[in-house]
């Protein structure tokens, strides 16, 4: 058998440049989305400043969603139909998660939700620190949307 050498480009050095310049976006963008440092310890990962905006984010994400979605459903007991209920429900929660995303994305990574934590910490992209604390200010954002949602609704009815 011959062997045989594909040309593709009529410039090599053009080629490699190329490549080379689509790696470095690629390790650019790696950079972004994953801010993480797992190999951090545990006691100089609970010191950083990055660490604590991440879980009050995460907090803060977790309410924001909770409430305005739960706050899209609580229509259904005031006497609107069934179609507007669901009509608004999806249109809040697909708007309400693009924006969180989009603004919660470079701080946390904006999981917003404990399955997507469990998830990154399955696959090893967050420490387990991180995973516990993500997931208690998760839930704990979640209540306090729904008991401030609860008291909202409750009041005016």
């Amino acid at each position: 058998m011959a062997s045989e050498t594909i040309h593709i480009g009529g410039d090599q050095n053009m080629d490699y440049q190329m490549v080379a310049q689509i790696v470095e976006g690629l390790r650019k963008e790696q950079k972004t989305l994953a801010p993480f440092n797992a190999r951090l310890n545990m006691h100089t990962e609970v010191r950083t400043l990055t660490f604590w905006r991440a879980i009050i984010s995460e907090c803060l994400a977790s309410f924001i969603y909770v409430f305005i979605v739960c706050g899209a459903a609580a229509g259904a007991g005031i006497g609107a139909s069934v179609s507007s209920v669901l009509l608004s429900t999806s249109l809040a929660s697909g708007l309400t998660i693009a924006v969180l995303t989009h603004c919660f994305l470079h701080i946390s990574g904006a999981h917003i939700n404990p399955a997507v934590t469990l998830a990154c910490f399955v696959t090893r992209l967050i420490s387990p620190l991180r995973t516990a604390m993500y997931i208690a200010a998760q839930l704990g954002g979640g209540i306090a949307g729904a008991a401030l949602l609860y008291g909202y609704v409750f009041e005016k009815l």
